[in-house]
Parts: C-alpha cells; sequence; structure tokens
C-alpha cells in the first residue's frame, strides 16, 4: 500500500534571525506524492517491511527505519546547491512479501521514470529485489550492484527473504537474459557458509571481505570497483547496515561481530559518485532496526549517513 508523505515527521530547530542561510531540512523539504511528476530532484522514498527478515529468522523492527529516520534527519542545517529534496511517502508491505516488492518496485519505477534520484530506506534487505526489479524495468539494460554488507544474501528458498534478493535479481537477469553483476563489500567470512561462497563462485560474484573493508586497503578497493565496473553502464548501490561494526551500530537485524567502518563506506561512496557521477541510479539503505536502539543513537547514525548521501548526489548527479 502507498502513502503519502507524513509533514508530522519532519520537526526541528528555527534560526529565524539567520533568514535563508539558517535554515534546515525540516523547513526546506518537500513533499511529492504519486505520481512523483514535479521537477526532478532526490526522493527520500521508504519500502516499510519487515516480512523478509520474519522469514529469514532475523530481528524485525526494520519496518519502523523509514519514519525513524525522517524524524533524525528533520534538525539537519541545509546546504544543497543543486537539487530540491523530497519526501516522497512510502509503501507499506504486507505478509505477502512477493507482492509487496512488486507494488514497490511499480511505484519505485514511477520516481525513476520523473528522473527523480530515488534515495531509499528500507525495510529488510528484501528491499533490494525489489529496488532492483524498479531500475531493471525502467532501463531494461545491464545494472552493476554495489552492495555493502556482511552477508551474500544468495540464498536460495522457495519463497523470498532478506537473505534471498540477489539470488532471485540472478533468476531475473538470467530470465531477461541481462547480465548478472554483482559486487559485495564487507563479506564476514564467519556469517556465510561454504555453501554461499560456492553459490557466489558460481554466479561470478566478485567480493571484498570486511577485513579488506578499512583505510589500508583504500586505493586497491579502488582498484577492483574501476574492473568490476568496466562494462556496466548503470549502477544501483544498496548498503545493508549490518555490515557497520556491532560496536558502530547494533540496532539492526543481524549484528556483525566485527564489520566495516563508517569512514571506509563513505570514502568508497564519496569515490563512487564522484568518478562515476549519474551512472549511479538508485541507493538503497536497509536493516537499521528501531526496535533495538537504545538513544536513539543509531538512528543519529545513519540519518548522517543520509546526509552525506545526500550531499554526494547533490554534487555529483546532474
Amino acid at each position: 500500500m502507498y502513502k503519502k508523505a507524513n509533514k508530522n515527521l519532519w520537526n526541528g530547530r528555527v534560526d529565524a534571525e539567520d533568514k535563508e542561510l539558517g535554515k534546515r531540512w525540516h523547513e526546506k523539504i518537500q513533499f511529492i506524492n504519486e505520481p512523483f511528476a514535479e521537477k526532478k530532484g532526490i526522493c527520500l522514498f521508504s519500502f516499510d517491511c519487515d516480512e523478509g527478515v520474519k522469514r529469514n529468522k532475523g530481528r524485525i523492527g526494520a519496518s519502523k527505519a523509514g519514519d525513524a529516520l525522517k524524524k533524525a534527519m528533520g534538525n539537519f542545517a541545509y546546504h544543497l546547491e543543486n537539487k530540491i529534496l523530497y519526501d516522497a511517502g512510502k509503501v507499506i508491505a504486507n505478509e505477502n512479501l512477493e507482492k509487496s516488492q512488486k507494488n514497490y518496485a511499480k511505484y519505485l519505477k514511477k520516481i525513476l521514470k520523473n528522473k527523480h534520484f530515488p534515495l531509499v530506506l528500507g525495510g529488510g534487505h528484501e528491499t533490494a529485489y525489489g529496488s532492483f526489479l524498479a531500475l531493471h524495468k525502467h532501463l531494461k539494460e545491464d545494472i552493476a550492484i554495489i552492495n555493502f554488507d556482511a552477508h551474500f544474501d544468495l540464498r536460495v528458498n522457495k519463497e523470498a527473504t532478506s537473505g534471498t534478493p540477489f539470488a532471485q535479481i540472478a533468476a531475473l537477469c538470467e530470465k531477461e537474459k541481462t547480465n548478472f553483476s554483482y559486487m559485495c563489500l564487507g563479506v564476514s567470512k564467519a556469517s556465510n557458509t561454504k555453501a554461499l561462497y560456492k553459490k557466489a563462485k558460481d554466479l561470478n560474484v566478485v567480493y571484498i571481505e570486511d577485513t579488506k573493508m578499512n583505510l589500508l586497503y583504500l586505493e586497491q578497493i579502488k582498484k577492483d570497483i574501476d574492473v568490476f565496473l568496466l562494462k556496466q553502464k548503470h549502477i544501483y548501490i544498496t548498503i545493508d547496515t549490518d555490515v557497520f561494526s556491532a560496536y558502530i551500530l547494533e540496532a539492526v537485524s543481524a549484528p556483525a561481530s566485527r564489520g566495516i567502518s563508517l569512514e571506509i563506506t563513505y570514502e568508497v561512496l564519496r569515490y563512487c559518485f564522484k568518478k562515476y557521477k549519474s551512472r549511479i541510479k538508485l541507493l538503497d539503505i536497509t536493516e537499521f532496526n528501531p526496535s533495538f536502539d537504545e538513544k536513539t543513537i543509531g538512528a543519529k547514525i545513519i540519518s548522517r549517513l543520509v546526509f552525506d548521501i545526500v550531499h554526494l548526489i547533490d554534487e555529483h548527479i546532474a
């Protein structure tokens, strides 16, 4: 079910004495609803879904992430120079995950058709299949996937879960005769079985394990990304927040015992946006779980990541 943007989520400080230079996100955000036909901009869009995580035996609560993050963003200082920032509302999933993913993709495709840049707030990582489906239907061309994740999410299952999205995408690409191009950054060897590594090998997945996802390896990471992106014209980036170290972010569906840092994540994103610019078509952030967010520290951390990504989009995407 699609639900219009909730203006009541956006609140914050008002510095009237500073006039336009003192504005914050809650004062500048605009509200755009289906069919999303306004002047192109950056669309914050949510997929409120827990069903995939529930089916995957994880900790539910990620369906509340979109609203929690929007609440946390209102007080950000407004620095955008080139783009309008929109809240585009959300799609609320139900127990029929497969139908919900298709419904989410239907609305996301409309956002893409109107030339907005969607920044999607999940939801479990089942969000990724809906995201790719929308982009695939919109572009009808090969799409390279860069996934920041502790898990390959390549499980094969009778029904969709938060652990199956890239297996679903691989099956879709095979059916549509397009290339399955998938790079996973931050893979935890402790959390992926030999069967999942074999599946990754069989599908020619490129990956970097969490032990080498740090600033010491930054130049090599950049080189690996450049090789991966040699052929594909379009790029989809997805961030599963369980990729971050548990001591940084515990409020996720499956906390990482090692994980990676926010610093390396930002540097890799900055490199991609600076070099590949408008080839990047869509980014989503998934599996932040407000139900386990003591003192809303996790919302502050992830909303700041959203802030940084919004500014990379504003600076580099035409």
